[in-house]
Parts: C-alpha cells; sequence; structure tokens
C-alpha cells in the first residue's frame, strides 16, 4: 500500500497554512514562523492519528520550535545591519528571509523568470547586468543547486565587479540540519555585506 492510500493519512499543506498560494514562492523554509506553523500542524496531525504518543509529539514539537530560537536572533541581526540594502538575485530562493532582514531586492521579474524555466527579457538581463557593473547591489545570491548558463555568466560578471556571491540552495546538503543549513546562509550572506 502507498503512503498515500495509508488509512488515516493527513496532509499538512504548509503553502495554505500560511496563507500562500499557488504561483508564489515556494520555499517556505526560509521563515521560521511558517517552519513553526508546520511543525504545530504536523503534530497536530500525528496526535490525530496515535493520540497514544501524544506527549512525544507534543515534547517533539516544543524542541523543533525552542530550537528555531537563535535562528529568529540571527535575522534580527541581520535586519537590525544590512535592512535597506541592495542586493540581487537569480532565483527567488532566498526570498522570504530576504523579505525579514528587510534587503532591497532588484530583478525580482529576472528572478522568477529563471525560477519558472522561463528567459528574461532582453531588457531584464540588461538591467541585471547594469546593477552588477554599476555597483548598485552590495551582492549577488544564485541558487547554488542549479546550472543555468545564463546564470553563471551573472555569477562571473558579479566577480568579475567585486560584487560579493552568495549561493542559497533550495535543499539542505546531506548531513546537515535546517537550522545549520540556514545559519550557514546568513553567515555568507553577512560575510557578502560587511564587505
Amino acid at each position: 500500500m502507498s503512503a498515500s492510500n495509508a488509512p488515516g493519512r493527513k496532509e499538512v499543506d504548509v503553502g495554505r497554512l500560511v496563507g500562500r498560494h499557488a504561483g508564489e514562492n515556494p520555499h517556505l523554509w526560509y521563515d521560521p514562523a511558517y517552519m513553526k506553523a508546520a511543525a504545530k500542524a504536523t503534530a497536530s496531525a500525528l496526535i490525530a492519528v496515535d493520540p497514544g504518543n501524544r506527549a512525544d509529539y507534543e515534547r517533539g514539537e516544543a524542541g523543533f520550535i525552542a530550537s528555531l530560537a537563535p535562528l529568529e536572533s540571527k535575522i534580527a541581526d541581520k535586519r537590525r545591519r544590512f535592512r535597506g540594502q541592495a542586493i540581487t538575485a537569480s532565483e527567488p530562493v532566498f526570498g522570504y528571509q530576504a523579505a525579514l532582514i528587510g534587503l532591497n531586492v532588484h530583478n525580482e521579474k529576472f528572478a522568477w523568470a529563471v525560477m519558472h524555466d522561463a528567459e528574461p527579457t532582453a531588457s531584464e538581463v540588461a538591467a541585471f547586468e547594469d546593477d552588477l557593473k554599476g555597483h548598485k547591489v552590495k551582492a549577488m545570491l544564485y541558487n547554488a543547486q542549479a546550472s543555468e548558463p545564463a546564470v553563471q555568466r551573472l555569477v562571473d560578471l558579479a566577480k568579475g565587479n567585486d560584487i560579493p556571491i552568495v549561493g542559497v540552495s533550495e535543499t539542505e546538503q546531506p548531513g546537515s540540519s535546517y537550522q545549520n543549513w540556514m545559519y550557514a546562509q546568513l553567515d555568507a550572506l553577512d560575510r557578502a555585506l560587511s564587505k
């Protein structure tokens, strides 16, 4: 029997849970508040199908939520230090944390086109290049797990113009934890914006 046909199966639709809809940025894990909502809903769903282990599920939920406090503190620190800083991104992977930090993200239409496997317009490409060549942004974020030739060209252009680049990813590396994955990217962003 597949999991989709398992008796008592519960689904947790985190997007719906946090008021996000199809077509919006799917990288919800970049907002710790969304992760808390997911943990709470998951614990509730597990309790509904396995009430005998309620205490274990509640303990797991509480522990996970508590583990997010240092991440939220780190994001708040970045907001105090970097709010309003201009950056650009080849995809909106980091979008929710960029918003939490208060970064001014340029070239969003370009990023959305790349994420949807569409060709950015010539004017969107030119604007992105102009931001890098003109030093109008402090850093460039790119999806380190994708290898689009057009994006790699922009990464090279950023490097050639001494614009720090920050690789972000859609999934955590094997052997890492969610928290360490987020910390590592925030630390890389800190180094880039502190230059």
